[in-house]
């Protein structure tokens, strides 16, 4: 039996591993899943469908504690969602070669609300974002579940809701800023380096300053470049919080007007 942490043949290929908690065996290894992903619905599918299954347990269709992992390219797992009960059934038996690569459905019990991040996981499983602003070239709908995967793989790796970046000064363009989301993908990346996470919220962005703040050092200095596109596009309301949030924490805030 293989467990979460052995290799996998075609490793590269391997997307997501569905992993009994309890004893780390992985229950099936496949290259893509479908209708896990979705829209907000109050009758989420009976089932989910791993495509391309490169390793399966038929002695173990059922476990009461399942975790899916997300892994990259190496094998290692960036993501991870807790799912509990889980039962998989083969729609055909993989042939005796191995070259065959069965699709199964596996019932879950519930979706993730995050449509796009299945797309996204596919990118960063290839290469984890290098670039500034890869979110922003996304479109504006992708960027809830651009947040999404971030906070998940930032809490994978280990890291902690803080500052990680040595600089004293972030920098974020309200340019790229069309949706709350993504001010805090701007935020985050502006932060912690591109795909770094810096709160979801303002409560966890509170949260990420009550960890790093000290009474003789300012967190960091923050200049928000063209501020007004900014509030034009979030809502006065929202981006006087933000403000108010910064000068109660100790961010020294420069606002470029555009």
């Amino acid at each position: 039996m293989s467990s979460a942490s052995e290799g996998i043949g075609d490793a590269q290929d391997v997307l997501y591993r569905l992993v009994d908690q309890e004893s780390g065996e992985v229950l099936l290894a496949a290259e893509d899943l479908l209708d896990y992903f979705t829209e907000e619905d109050p009758e989420p599918p009976e089932t989910v469908t791993f495509v391309g299954a490169h390793q399966v347990d038929p002695a173990r269709r059922k476990t009461e504690r399942a975790e899916l992992q997300v892994v990259d390219r190496q094998g290692r797992t960036i993501g991870t969602y807790f799912i509990g009960r889980a039962s998989a059934a083969f729609r055909h038996e993989p042939g005796a070669s191995g070259a065959d690569r069965p699709d199964l459905d596996c019932s879950f019990g519930y979706t993730c609300e995050y449509p796009r991040a299945g797309e996204i996981w596919r990118k960063w499983a290839t290469r984890r974002p290098v670039e500034r602003g890869e979110w922003a070239r996304c479109p504006s709908d992708w960027h809830e579940s651009w947040l999404h995967v971030v906070q998940t793989a930032w809490f994978e790796s280990g890291r902690e809701a803080t500052r990680y970046e040595t600089g004293g000064t972030a920098v974020i363009d309200g340019t790229g800023i069309t949706t709350r989301d993504g001010f805090y993908c701007a935020l985050g990346e502006a932060v912690n380096g591109p795909g770094g996470y810096f709160g979801s919220n303002l409560d966890a962005v509170f949260d990420c300053l009550r960890t790093m703040r000290r009474d003789d050092v300012a967190p960091f200095r923050l200049v928000w470049w063209n501020f007004s596109v900014s509030r034009e596009a979030l809502g006065s309301d929202f981006t006087e919080r933000v403000l108010a949030l910064f000068e109660e924490c100790g961010v020294e805030t420069e606002l470029s007007p555009g």
